[in-house]
């Protein structure tokens, strides 16, 4: 068997900084700046995590065919009526149009939401920053994020610092980065929040960057948290999308992980009925996210009022812990990982050091994110849990592994 990484899950790179920290001696926010921006500068006691709109499908570029524009504008018109104050957008969604839509929808209440934009690992900052102002129609962002963090990515963090300086943006952000990037980064520039993708299925951050969000005090920004609309529970197979849509090339929405994560959402129906209230599996999924201790905001997307109605739907309070213990358990067993034998491990001997260092662990506890995030502890290129399970359904395929009953 060649070596090689079981599926593509871009990640940042872990190169080692030539660049010195950025010194902050002058204030951080112009004079008259707000010193809050909402639910980010908590200090060390956070409030209660918040539903927050992500502005990708809003955009209209990348999931299907788009609403119309004035439906996407009503859809964050509603979202805003109906108390939604944190907005994450990008210059890369509908290439534009989602900042766009937002400065026109949100301009006459700047003062009462908070904005938070990107830019891209290759952007120059500031020119990226200045074109998302005049697309949203502002002077200022509360949050300018790094969207990943690539090549010379630290130098990027301390331009960003130099643009909340300038009052530009209020707060920095990280995003999609490792948690010893992370912990660099804290020692590069003020960074305030980070944000990655987290959801029942996808946990990847359990392991290492929550804890050090928690510790460290920075707000966590949770996006995909209806793992790209997979949990709103509509699909009974793998759906075919059109030309373009992202999602077609996502590996959840195929093969044994679509399963096993269809086997899931069936057994989550007869709990969301319990719960009462007529709460829909994206409820309960949205609900299950905001009772997640250091979470900050849930970004959730919508490309309709429909859907906005939907994502609402979980404001009705955090859900009791001893469900939210069930759910957890539920996810645990359906995702275990199967077991390598004593052929396996012989002939992982001969593979590539990232496929030895899995089969080495598949004893049948450990969970595909603990074992990445313990190669990724390593300092070698990042690994996900992503990698892991489509490599120990390989191997299943061929006979090597065993399933742990």
């Amino acid at each position: 068997m060649n070596s090689r990484q079981a599926v593509i899950v871009p990640r940042s790179s872990r190169r080692a900084s030539w660049f010195p920290p950025a010194i902050a001696r002058e204030p951080l926010t112009h004079a008259g700046a707000r010193t809050s921006i909402g639910p980010l500068f908590f200090g060390t006691t956070p409030p209660s995590p918040v539903l927050g709109f992500g502005a990708w499908a809003i955009g209209g570029g990348g999931w299907g065919e788009p609403e119309s524009e004035s439906e996407r504008l009503a859809a964050i018109q509603m979202a805003r009526e109906r108390g939604v104050s944190f907005f994450d957008t990008a210059p890369t969604y509908g290439d534009g149009a989602s900042e766009r839509l937002l400065g026109q929808a949100l301009k006459p209440y700047r003062d009462r939401v908070s904005i938070a934009t990107k830019i891209g690992p290759r952007d120059d900052p500031r020119r990226s920053l200045e074109d998302s102002l005049r697309r949203l129609d502002t002077d200022f962002v509360d949050v300018i994020q790094l969207h990943e963090a690539l090549e010379r990515w630290e130098w990027q963090l301390e331009t960003l610092h130099t643009l909340v300086v300038e009052g530009k943006a209020r707060a920095i952000g990280l995003c999609n980065a490792t948690a010893p990037q992370l912990r660099r980064a804290l020692e590069i520039a003020p960074v305030k929040s980070f944000q990655a993708a987290y959801n029942l299925f996808d946990r990847d951050i359990e392991q290492r960057e929550l804890p050090l969000c928690r510790e460290r005090g920075l707000a966590v920004l949770a996006y995909r948290p209806l793992a790209a609309g997979l949990l709103a529970g509509k699909y009974d197979a793998p759906p075919a999308f059109s030309p373009g849509d992202h999602r077609a090339r996502i590996y959840w929405f195929k093969g044994a992980e679509f399963e096993r994560r269809r086997s899931v959402i069936e057994q989550l129906r007869p709990l969301a009925v319990a719960v009462g209230g007529g709460v829909t599996i994206a409820a309960l999924a949205l609900r299950w996210l905001l009772s997640r201790e250091g979470v900050t905001v849930v970004l959730a997307g919508a490309r309709n009022r429909q859907q906005v109605e939907e994502n609402l739907a979980a404001l009705v309070g955090r859900l009791p812990a001893d469900l939210v213990a069930t759910i957890d358990a539920l996810v645990a067993d359906v995702f275990r990982l199967p077991r390598a034998g004593a052929s396996a491990l012989q002939q992982a001997e001969s593979w590539g050091a990232r496929e030895r260092f899995i089969v080495e662990r598949l004893d049948g506890t450990r969970s595909a994110e603990a074992i990445a995030a313990e190669w990724t502890d390593r300092g070698e290129a990042p690994m996900v849990a992503a990698q892991v399970k489509v490599f120990a359904d390989q191997m299943l395929e061929r006979g090597l592994l065993q399933e742990v009953q």
